[in-house]
C-alpha cells in the first residue's frame, strides 16, 4: 500500500512521523513518503521516501499546490496530514484522482495554539483564534478519520465529529532507540538538564529558581546542567537572562542547540533527575508531554508540573512527582531526597524502565495503528 505523511508543521524526520509511524508502516512492506514543507530534501533514508519543500514564504494556495504536486506523482492510498493545511491539499489530490483516498488527521497539537497567537495584542488574539478554528473545523470535514496523540485533544473532534472513527497512538518511544544506562547519582554532585524552548512559560525560570535554592541548603554540592534548545525570540531570551546572570560558581551550563530525535536521547542520557516545570495555564494544563516518556525510558526520576494530562494518562506516583511549579521548596526538599535516599532513588529509576516495557512502548500501541489503517 501506498501512504503519504504530509506536514508544514514538523520536519521530515520528526520522532513521531519518521521514527515510528511511517518505520513501522515501512517494515511491514508499505511504500511511504514523507512530505514536509520546512525544508528542502529529496531522498530515501531507510527505506522511506522524503520528498520535501522550503514553502515557509509560499502563499497557502501554491504550499498547497506544491503538496498536490508530488503527490500526483506518488499515487497514494491513504494520507496522513498533521495540519489543517496538508488536509487542504489531501482533499484537493483526491478530488482530482480516480480512485478511492482515506485521509486520516493525526492531531498532536491544539490548533490554534498559543504559538499560532502570542505575537499579536488581546484584540487580534481574539480574532485570529475564532479565524483559526472555524478554518480547522471546515477543513476536518474533509478527513475520513482520526489519530489522536492524547485524550485532552480528542474532545473537541469526538464531540462534532461523531461519526468519524478514531485510534489513540500516545507518544510512546520505541526502546530501540534509547539505551538505558544505569544512572550513578551522587551526593554532592547533581546532573540536570532542561530541554525545549527556552522561556519563563515552558519553566526555565522555575528550574533555575530550583538550582540556586538547593544551593542554599548544601552549599557544597555542584550542579551540571544541560540546556538543549532554543529562544524563540528576543523577549523570550531577555526574560530568562536574569536567570543566568551572576550563577553561583558551583554550577556549570552547558548550552546544546536543539537536537536531533537520535541526538537529543544520547544527550540527556547522564541526567540524574529530570525537571520540567512549565506554567500551568489552559493550554500547558492540558497537553501531554512527550518528553516525558523518554525520560522515563531512560530509566529516571521525573519532577513534573501537575497538569491533569499527565494525570490522566500516565502513573508517574512510582517514578516520580507531580508538583506545583512556583512550589520550589517543595521541589528541592523531594530532590534532596533523591541525594540522600538511595533506594527510594533506585526505586524509580527501576520503577521508570519497567513501567515503559511493559506498559508504554511503541511495540505495544504499533499494532493498533496498523489496525487502525488497515494494514497488515
Amino acid at each position: 500500500m501506498n501512504i503519504s505523511f504530509l506536514t508544514s508543521g514538523h520536519d521530515p524526520f520528526d520522532d513521531r512521523i519518521f521514527y515510528h509511524m511511517a518505520r513501522s508502516l515501512a517494515d511491514h512492506n508499505n511504500n511511504v513518503l514523507i512530505i514536509s514543507s520546512k525544508t528542502d530534501l529529496v531522498k530515501v533514508e531507510d527505506g522511506i521516501n522524503l520528498h520535501c519543500f522550503d514553502g515557509e514564504d509560499l502563499p497557502k494556495r501554491e504550499k498547497i499546490d506544491k503538496f498536490v504536486g508530488i503527490l500526483s506523482a506518488n499515487d497514494p492510498d491513504i494520507l496522513i496530514c498533521s495540519e489543517p493545511l496538508p488536509v487542504l491539499a489531501a482533499n484537493k489530490y483526491r478530488s482530482l484522482s480516480d480512485k478511492k483516498i482515506r485521509i486520516v488527521y493525526d492531531i498532536t497539537e491544539w490548533y490554534p495554539s498559543k504559538k499560532n497567537l502570542s505575537s499579536h495584542n488581546y484584540f487580534a488574539r481574539c480574532f485570529i483564534f475564532i479565524k483559526l478554528a472555524l478554518f480547522n473545523l471546515w477543513v476536518t470535514r474533509y478527513t475520513d478519520s482520526f489519530i489522536f496523540g492524547e485524550w485532552f485533544k480528542s474532545r473537541p473532534y469526538r464531540l462534532l465529529f461523531l461519526r468519524k472513527p478514531y485510534a489513540f497512538i500516545s507518544y510512546f518511544p520505541d526502546l530501540k532507540y534509547i539505551t538505558n544506562i544505569e544512572s550513578h547519582i551522587g551526593k554532592d554532585t547533581l546532573r540536570l538538564s532542561y530541554s525545549g524552548k527556552i522561556s519563563l512559560e515552558k519553566g526555565f525560570g522555575n528550574f533555575m529558581i530550583v538550582i540556586k535554592e538547593l544551593l542554599k541548603i548544601n552549599k557544597l554540592l555542584k550542579i551540571k546542567i544541560k540546556v538543549i534548545g532554543e529562544y524563540h525570540n528576543d523577549t523570550d531570551r531577555a526574560e530568562c537572562k536574569q536567570y543566568l546572570d551572576s550563577i553561583h560558581p558551583n554550577i556549570s551550563i552547558q548550552f546544546i542547540e536543539r537536537q536531533s530525535f537520535i541526538n537529543f536521547a544520547e544527550n540527556i542520557n547522564d541526567t540524574d533527575i529530570f525537571l520540567d516545570l512549565r506554567r500551568i495555564d489552559f493550554e500547558n494544563h492540558r497537553c501531554l508531554p512527550i518528553k516525558l516518556f523518554y525520560y522515563a525510558a531512560l530509566g529516571r526520576p521525573v519532577i513534573f508540573s501537575d497538569l491533569k494530562a499527565i494525570r490522566k494518562e500516565v502513573e508517574t506516583k512510582t517514578f516520580g512527582f507531580l508538583v506545583n511549579p512556583d512550589d520550589n521548596k517543595t521541589i528541592v526538599k523531594i530532590i534532596t531526597e533523591y541525594l540522600e535516599n538511595r533506594e527510594l532513588y533506585s526505586l524509580h529509576c527501576k520503577n521508570a524502565r519497567n513501567l515503559v516495557e511493559s506498559k508504554y512502548n511503541w511495540k505495544i500501541i504499533e499494532p493498533l495503528f496498523l489496525k487502525f489503517l488497515s494494514v497488515k
